[in-house]
């Protein structure tokens, strides 16, 4: 974890997170939840490929962020983003896991499964991360992890009870929820983002609209039908 500068106050950080999550609260207008059809076991692993190009994408974005940051003597965010990329290294392996769990050929449904939103979501976060200024890629990792935070225990035991009896394909949900490491990511952030000025925290709390309103705007073509992922699906069942 981030140490707090000296000079950081807790009212500071109090400030910072009201700032960030008003960010992230105004995109919600966007969700359409009358649109999300029921989880079937079919629709997890669709999920879960998504899951695994969001953190597949993540370590090596963050670690080139870390990178240009330092190389504009930005130690506060260089520091965040290098640590940021070592804890979330290796993620989209308990994505992988979680499929073959489910009976799929892992790496063969990733290739094949883009689901539109974590798309989506992947290219903002390249974007921010090769933009002028990178920052945007703190307010995308804050929304992400913020919004991970409200994925409880009783959400993940809701997937279990689709899926089929003995399989334990909810790792990467488990790391990636309020039962995770992100409620002390989000700390962590929030720390960083307080040792900055008040225009950095700006573009910080945009960037986490931003990546809100992709998460929660749904596909204009509407979501796959269970039919539709079942035959992207089924060349990747194992015998």
């Amino acid at each position: 974890m981030l140490n707090a500068s000296p000079t950081t106050t807790d009212r500071e950080v109090a400030s910072v997170r009201n700032l960030l999550d008003r960010a992230v609260a105004s995109a919600f207008g966007h969700a359409r939840p009358g649109a999300v059809p029921p989880l079937t076991a079919t629709r997890w692993a669709w999920r879960l490929a998504g899951l695994y190009h969001l953190t597949h994408s993540t370590p090596t974005l963050l670690g080139l962020a870390a990178e240009r940051f330092a190389a504009a003597g930005r130690g506060v965010l260089a520091a965040w983003a290098r640590e940021r990329a070592r804890e979330e290294s290796n993620h989209d392996r308990l994505a992988l896991r979680d499929l073959r769990d489910l009976g799929y050929d892992a790496e063969r449904v990733v290739e094949r499964v883009r689901p539109a939103t974590a798309i989506r979501m992947v290219d903002y976060f390249e974007r921010s991360v090769h933009a002028d200024d990178p920052i945007g890629c703190v307010g995308y990792a804050y929304a992400i992890e913020r919004l991970a935070m409200t994925v409880r225990e009783p959400d993940i035991r809701a997937v279990e009870a689709v899926l089929p009896a003995g399989t334990r394909a909810t790792r990467c949900l488990r790391v990636h929820s309020a039962a995770g490491s992100d409620g002390d990511h989000v700390a962590d952030t929030l720390l960083a983002v307080a040792r900055l000025t008040a225009d950095e925290r700006a573009e910080i709390a945009e960037a986490a609209r931003d990546t809100a309103i992709i998460c929660f705007t749904p596909d204009p073509a509407g979501p796959p039908s269970d039919a539709d992922i079942e035959a992207q699906l089924a060349p990747c069942r194992l015998h």
